[in-house]
Formats: structure tokens, C-alpha cells, sequence
């Protein structure tokens, strides 16, 4: 068998296609495997070539850019013409790869490697991470063989039977991680305290760390001395914040960036994150916890899927836009101090949690390979 994936090229695009992957290879370790994504997804890669044997190709990079702001009637054609671009090469990968199958995973690249499977008529499965569809995979649920979602009310998504809810896949490290977790006392960190798990996101994590380093201005001494801190910075405040820790007297971890994600969560009592699909069904996994800041350039997207998590008494919901350290502060110290309130979001969270989504997706591509090769026969 061979299998074609399209995704994005940034994480919350990426780690869900790998985590198909895993599935998909567990039951099927002959299949063949090409990932196809935007050449900034390169750094990714990279990363990811000691643990998997698939194959990797890459598109131009082609973003649809911002209606909002006054230079779209400008950016329009360049972007026009990398996206036919981008479907071009797409069209030669699928020449020359052959696949059974065409699993999309949303953004510019999974468009036009869908649409070009699509004229070809290679079986195609596409997967919306967020709440609300995105641009690309609002189009392409009108051609797709069959459409995942996350979550059961998605914004967006057209009526069709064709659609089904698997949830967010997520990584089988992380799985496993989560399915040993028994409560355990932290290794990292001092057992006696209540340790905090701090992640802004590639792009978010810089105004989560200021408003974080304000607030802690307002904890006592003791309150510092009741905690520990997990924080994953982000490149360029890596030092700044490391040193901030140390001056206040907190005891703390601190990292750039951390992709064995599996490794930090089963420390934390508590979360302050973004609200990324992937984050948050995370934490739904490990049952953490958390206020989550949904970022407020991210078109809406982390707004909806923290609203969601809200609603079903999961999480602890502040906006950024008006939100103050004092604010901040103060939902912190109150979820330090209550033992009871972390555990009834915990309870509601481990409601939310779907471990074997990865394995439901692969189910779905399992039944359209079913299909296409009873259509040959």
C-alpha cells in the first residue's frame, strides 16, 4: 500500500499526520509512506527523520494571506501563482508515488495535493484539527472522499454523511505516556510543591511570558516558595526568563522548546497554555488541569476550541485581549490553593479525552483502501 499525507507545515498540522502515521505503520508495516508538506515545515522534519522511515517532499510555501489587511490586493497574485505552483508539483508526486490514498491534514498544502488527488481520482481523506474549518478544508470537504473531525460541533463543515468525528489523532509517545501515568510525585521537581506547566506555542509565547513574569509580581513569598515551574519559552526569551526565575526564587525548568511533550506532562499539577487543538485534547489526555489563553491572531481558530473545552467545564478560560497580570495572577494562585477545583477540571477534562483517535482515523483509511481495491477487483 501507499499512502499519500498532505499537511501544514507548522505543529498543530504536523504532529496529528504523524500520529496517523504511527497507527496506520503498527497495523501495515509494509506500506509506504510519503509526507508531503511546506517547505518550512523542513525544521520538522529534521526532527522527526530518526523516528520514522516515511519519505518527505515539499511544496512551495503559499499561505493564504490576510483579507484584513491593505496589502491583500497585492499579495493575492503572488499567492495565486505559488498555489498553482504548488498543485503542479503536487500532480508530479502523484505520478510518480502512485498512492492507494490521499489523506489530507488541512492548510495550503493539503489543498493542493487534495485537489490534484482529487482529478485523478485517488480515494482522499481529510482531517479538520480545530473547531472551525479551516479556509482550505471547507473547500476540500465538498470533494473528499471522506471528512474527519476533531470535535462533534464543527464550525463550518458542511452537511454531508460523509463526515465523521474521530477526534484529534495524537502522537502514540504521548498516548502510552498518559495510558502509565499513576499519579505519581514529580522527578523533576520538588515533590512537595504545586508544579506548573507553562507553553505559549511557536507564536504565542512571548505575550504569554510577559503577562506570566508580571503576575508573578504580585505573589508573596510564600506563594513562590508553594510552587515550581515547567516553562517552555520560546527561542528569544529563553535567557531572560531563565534569569527571572532565579532572581525570584522560584524553582524552575526552564527550555526553549520540548518535543518530548510526553516527558512534562505527567509533572504538572497544572497548565497555563494557547488553546491549539492538539494542546488541548493534550491535556484532555493527561487530564491537566489548565487556564488556557487562546492566542488572538489565530483567526478565531484557538478562541473556538478553548470554548468547547470551557463549556464542558474543562478548563479555565481568559482572553488576552483586556486580560492583566493581576487577573492572571489571581486565577493561578486560586488553582494552587484548591486541591478540589484542579481535580473537578481534571475529572471534566478525562471526559473530553479520545486515546484512540489515531486508531479511528486509521480505521477510516482502512475502508476507503477496502473500498478502491474491491472497485479493482
Amino acid at each position: 500500500m501507499r499512502i499519500v499525507i498532505f499537511t501544514g507545515p507548522t505543529g498543530g498540522h504536523f504532529y496529528p499526520a504523524v500520529a496517523f502515521s504511527e497507527a496506520f505503520k503498527k497495523r501495515h508495516p509494509e506500506a509506504q509512506i510519503l509526507f508531503v508538506t511546506g517547505e518550512k515545515g523542513r525544521f520538522l522534519v529534521e526532527r522527526l527523520k530518526i523516528k520514522t522511515d516515511a519519505a518527505f517532499d515539499f511544496l512551495p510555501d503559499s499561505p493564504f494571506p490576510s483579507p484584513a489587511r491593505l496589502s491583500f490586493i497585492i499579495r493575492i497574485f503572488p499567492f495565486l501563482w505559488k498555489l498553482i505552483s504548488a498543485y503542479l508539483k503536487s500532480e508530479k508526486i502523484l505520478t510518480a508515488f502512485r498512492p492507494d490514498l490521499s489523506v489530507g491534514f488541512g492548510s495550503y498544502a493539503s489543498f493542493a495535493g487534495i485537489l490534484a488527488s482529487y482529478r485523478k481520482r485517488i480515494p482522499t481523506l481529510v482531517h479538520e484539527q480545530n473547531r472551525r474549518m479551516g479556509l482550505a478544508n471547507a473547500w476540500l470537504a465538498r470533494l473528499a472522499s471522506q471528512m474527519a473531525v476533531s470535535f462533534d460541533e464543527t464550525v463550518g463543515l458542511p452537511s454531508s454523511p460523509s463526515v465523521i468525528s474521530t477526534g484529534l489523532p495524537i502522537r502514540s509517545s504521548l498516548v502510552e505516556s498518559a495510558l502509565q501515568k499513576v499519579g505519581g510525585r514529580s522527578h523533576l521537581l520538588s515533590p512537595d510543591k504545586v508544579r506548573i506547566l507553562i507553553v505559549g506555542g511557536s507564536q504565542g509565547a512571548r505575550s504569554l511570558n510577559r503577562i506570566w513574569i508580571e503576575a508573578l509580581e504580585s505573589f508573596s513569598d510564600e506563594e513562590k516558595r508553594k510552587i515550581a515551574v515547567i516553562h517552555l519559552t520560546g527561542e528569544r526569551d529563553s535567557e531572560t526568563v531563565k534569569t527571572m526565575y532565579f532572581a525570584k526564587g522560584i524553582e524552575a525548568l526552564t527550555f526553549p522548546f520540548h518535543e518530548q511533550m510526553e516527558e512534562l506532562y505527567p509533572e504538572a499539577d497544572l497548565a497555563i497554555t494557547r488553546a491549539g487543538a492538539g494542546t488541548l485534547f493534550e491535556l484532555a489526555l493527561f487530564a491537566l488541569p489548565a487556564i488556557v489563553i487562546p492566542y488572538p491572531h489565530a483567526k478565531g481558530h484557538q478562541e473556538l476550541n478553548a470554548g468547547f473545552f470551557e463549556k464542558e467545564g474543562g478548563i479555565r478560560l481568559l482572553r488576552e485581549n483586556g486580560l492583566t497580570a493581576r487577573e492572571l495572577g489571581r486565577n493561578v494562585l486560586e488553582l494552587v490553593h484548591s486541591s478540589p477545583l484542579r481535580d473537578r477540571l481534571s475529572q471534566n477534562l478525562k471526559r473530553l479525552s479520545k486515546p484512540d483517535a489515531s486508531d479511528r482515523f486509521a480505521d477510516a483509511a482502512e475502508r476507503l483502501l477496502s473500498k478502491r481495491e474491491a472497485c479493482l477487483v
